[in-house]
């Protein structure tokens, strides 16, 4: 059962003690990895694929990227081999598969500025 009683707030940010639960501190050392990991990946895409492609997560090294459609998926494909040999030679050796998803919402994040022009012609 879930342990739920009452915790004083400076336990949540230290070190976990107790290994039944993770510390906001290990969590905030994990988003900060990753945001680290998305910025290095998006150097080593090219220009084009870097609003529609990011990291989702890495565990048991592999990297998940998540990316906005199918068609933008198999352009990610085409590049995987020299992402992950560059991945691993620059940033994470034990690194042994990228894995590819796709996300809708990262194309939702895009529509609205590439339909701008679309609707500034509705209102003439």
């Amino acid at each position: 059962m879930r342990d739920s009683h009452p915790r004083s707030i400076d336990s949540l940010f230290n070190d976990a003690t107790n290994t039944d639960y993770v510390s906001l501190a290990q969590i905030q050392k994990r988003a900060v990895m990753l945001l680290k990991l998305n910025r290095a990946v998006r150097t080593l895409l090219p220009t084009l694929l870097r609003p529609w492609c990011r990291v989702a997560n890495c565990r048991q090294n592999v990297i998940i990227l998540e990316t906005a459609n199918a068609s933008w998926k198999m352009r990610l494909r085409y590049e995987q081999t020299q992402l992950l040999s560059a991945l691993r030679t620059h940033i994470l050796p034990s690194l042994s598969s990228i894995d590819i998803r796709i996300n809708p919402d990262l194309a939702r994040n895009e529509e609205p500025s590439t339909q701008d022009n679309g609707n500034n012609l509705q209102g003439i």
